[in-house]
């Protein structure tokens, strides 16, 4: 089974993007899930049930949790994790359905030939490039585009991976559940993707969550120092 895990806040568009992901899962000969981990105030569950979907309440604030909650609730011996604004093309699913079965995680790259980014600004690019640059060279995850949140993981990973043991709450739980696969010997593999920003240049992290990606690789530094 394919479990597609989807973190919701306020999604205008979750119906349509639902019945994308759908028309793309029935061109695999293999059953499906589509899980919603929300955390709206307006209709977005509704709709998500509307077009087939599972809604479950997210229980704890961050994307990291939201991640957390829907690898933990998944079926699927793969599962696909994208985000539910578009900015993730559903055309790309079969891709990694592919790859996946040559590694243990798959990364949608931006970076790579066939990859790129749509809609971001000058800053958006620097914040980006700077984030996998100390995700590389300083929390020591050599991945293309390891900020990217379009993947698909094998549910075997959960098995040497304890997610309750992560510590990451929000955006940077991309980079230690990368960190910790690796140091576990799991294959990562790449597949490019075509990233289609909703929001045209304007970033979604906030100060807080910049900060909280910096400490991260910073412990993650350290931790790999006194390994060695």
């Amino acid at each position: 089974m394919i479990s597609i895990v989807l973190p919701t806040k306020n999604e205008p568009k979750i119906y349509e993007l639902i019945i994308s992901i759908k028309k793309e899962l029935e061109k695999i000969d293999e059953p499906y899930e589509i899980l919603v981990i929300d955390k709206s105030d307006d209709d977005t569950p509704k709709k998500a049930e509307a077009a087939g979907a599972k809604v479950l309440k997210q229980k704890s604030n961050g994307l990291g949790n939201a991640i957390k909650e829907g690898i933990i609730a998944a079926k699927g011996e793969v599962i696909l994790v994208m985000d539910a604004d578009f900015s993730h093309d559903p055309k790309h699913i079969p891709e990694f359905i592919k790859k996946i079965k040559e590694f243990d995680i798959v990364v949608g790259s931006r970076k790579i030939p066939g990859g790129k980014v749509i809609g971001w600004n000058l800053k958006r690019k620097l914040i980006s490039n700077t984030a996998n640059f100390l995700a590389k060279y300083l929390a020591g995850v050599k991945v293309s585009d390891a900020t990217s949140g379009f993947r698909a993981y094998r549910k075997e990973v959960f098995t040497k991976v304890d997610l309750n043991k992560l510590a990451s709450k929000g955006f940077e739980f991309q980079i230690e559940i990368l960190y910790e696969a690796l140091r576990k010997g799991f294959r990562v593999g790449v597949v490019p993707i075509i990233f289609q920003d909703r929001g045209f240049g304007k970033s979604k992290l906030s100060k807080k969550e910049i900060l909280n990606f910096l400490k991260l690789c910073l412990k993650l530094f350290w931790k790999k120092v006194k390994t060695h």
